[in-house]
């Protein structure tokens, strides 16, 4: 009587001798399959949440503000609870946080600043030409929708918590992971910063068109640094520099 393996990293060692290494060629399609079924997975529970409630302000949804304390303890739950999935998945996988570019120096903190201030001075040339041409089509610059209802959530511990752990969870969510396992199943490093930069957009459109535009040109900016680089870590510090500044501008 003979057996046949149903675990998928079984078949994967048979197809291939090294399954998990991104720069692999020659991947089955069973092991594809399987890399592609735990992104899918990971990034369903991660982000149905938030993509739909985008969807919801988008389509005319108005979210109390009074309940902003609860938002963010509900964004916190989502948060921990899909970084302990992503942790577990990658588990299974054998990878570690490494594998997707988590490897801390010095250096990332002068790399995650520079980060910082290209993203913030590179959407202005995307913008400008952008509002120039919407006013020249409807007559008028195109205003920035206002935020304070939605973003406004003042300095608590909540609040300092959320911008802490915000970073982590996209950034090895949607870039590090996302990208990776795009990469390693074959996909090229450009197709891999095209689905990351949707899919992140894809729940930040309640922030409204004008915004749309240059969060693009900052995630865009994000996705290329690490395509070049595989290092997330100053991604991370420079979406932290980001959140925090957005916290602050808040306030007042």
């Amino acid at each position: 009587m003979s057996f046949t393996s149903s675990d998928p990293a079984a078949i994967a060692s048979s197809e291939n001798a090294d399954p998990t290494t991104p720069t692999t060629s020659h991947l089955g399609w069973r092991t594809r399959l399987w890399r592609l079924r735990h992104l899918g997975i990971a990034l369903l529970v991660s982000l149905s949440g938030p993509i739909f409630s985008s969807t919801y302000v988008v389509l005319g949804g108005s979210p109390d503000p009074m309940q902003q304390n609860y938002r963010l303890a509900g964004a916190l739950r989502t948060e921990i609870t899909s970084l302990l999935l992503l942790w577990y998945v990658m588990g299974r996988q054998g990878k570690t946080w490494k594998d997707i570019g988590w490897e801390v120096g010095l250096a990332d903190i002068p790399r995650g600043m520079g980060l910082f201030i290209v993203a913030l001075i590179v959407p202005v040339f995307a913008a400008v030409p952008f509002q120039h041409v919407y006013r020249a089509y409807a007559g008028h610059f195109l205003a920035p929708k206002s935020l304070h209802s939605l973003l406004g959530f003042g300095i608590s511990l909540v609040s300092i918590a959320f911008v802490c752990l915000n970073p982590f969870f996209e950034e090895l969510m949607v870039r590090g992971y996302t990208m990776s396992e795009i990469i390693g199943s074959g996909g090229t490093a450009w197709m891999a910063i095209v689905i990351s930069v949707a899919i992140q957009m894809s729940y930040h459109l309640y922030q409204g068109l004008a915004h749309a535009i240059v969060l693009t040109v900052v995630f865009a900016i994000f996705s290329i640094y690490y395509a070049q680089t595989r290092r997330i870590a100053p991604v991370v510090l420079a979406h932290l520099f980001m959140d925090v500044l957005a916290l602050i501008r808040g306030v007042f």
